[in-house]
């Protein structure tokens, strides 16, 4: 995908020349993935609530089930509460989303893949890593 600055900067109801626009988190992160789509990369956007005991206790489970997985890179992220991780592989990056979302009260979790966010991200994701389990 090419990007264009124009794209962003639309002209305004009056027809003067816009100076300035708004972005949002959103919209930077999707384009993060869209650029990034012919490498297949997924971006898991992590978050972490303020800590209390019981979420602490969750996190260090997470940590602990990614280890036993052998992802341990991952598992040294999620430790040190990164806020983006990327994948260059989509069957890791599968493992980990439904790791984060079976197993920990800890941590919320968005998904961004191929210029596309939540539900359809995530269903792209899955057949991608579908395909590459086939081969």
């Amino acid at each position: 995908m090419t990007f264009d600055i124009e794209m962003l900067f639309v002209d305004s109801v009056d027809g003067a020349e816009r100076v300035a626009t708004s972005i949002t988190h959103k919209d930077i992160v999707t384009g993060l993935s869209a650029a990034l789509a012919p490498q297949t990369v997924a971006v898991l956007h992590m978050l972490y609530p303020r800590t209390d005991a019981r979420t602490h206790a969750s996190l260090d489970s997470l940590v602990e089930a990614l280890n036993r997985h052998s992802m341990h890179q991952v598992a040294r992220l999620v430790a040190e509460k990164a806020h983006y991780v990327l994948f260059r592989n989509p069957i890791k990056a599968w493992r980990v989303l439904h790791e984060i979302r079976n197993d920990s009260l800890a941590i919320g979790v968005h998904v961004y893949y191929k210029g596309l966010a939540g539900g359809a991200a995530e269903q792209m994701l899955d057949a991608d890593a579908r395909d590459m389990r086939r081969r």
